[in-house]
């Protein structure tokens, strides 16, 4: 199970991968819904751009975030491998390996 990070109100933690997150193997969940709108493809494109290779993060949104993919392939072509682990219609999850 992937860990959820919500950061609008986890504090950040010395864990096990030395970011600071309190995490150590498991992937981390970015929850979408936190992040005040007005920034939200900002941060994400900038926390995804930020990481290592072979770092995975887990993208958790309402919808299909097709705008966001488009802008991200724009800023950093060919960066990621991205899997869609649901599709709706709720709730869409997609994990973002740095190549």
């Amino acid at each position: 199970m992937a860990t959820q990070i919500d950061l609008a109100t986890s504090p950040a933690k010395h864990g096990g991968c030395g970011c600071g997150c309190g995490t150590s193997e498991a992937t981390p969940e970015l929850v979408v819904s936190t992040l005040p709108k007005i920034i939200r493809h900002g941060a994400i494109i900038g926390g995804l751009t930020s990481m290592k290779p072979g770092q995975k993060l887990v993208l958790v949104v309402s919808h299909d975030p097709l705008p966001l993919l488009t802008q991200l392939d724009r800023v950093a072509p060919e960066a990621f491998d991205l899997a869609y682990l649901e599709r709706g219609p709720e709730t869409f999850r997609l994990e973002f390996t740095k190549r």
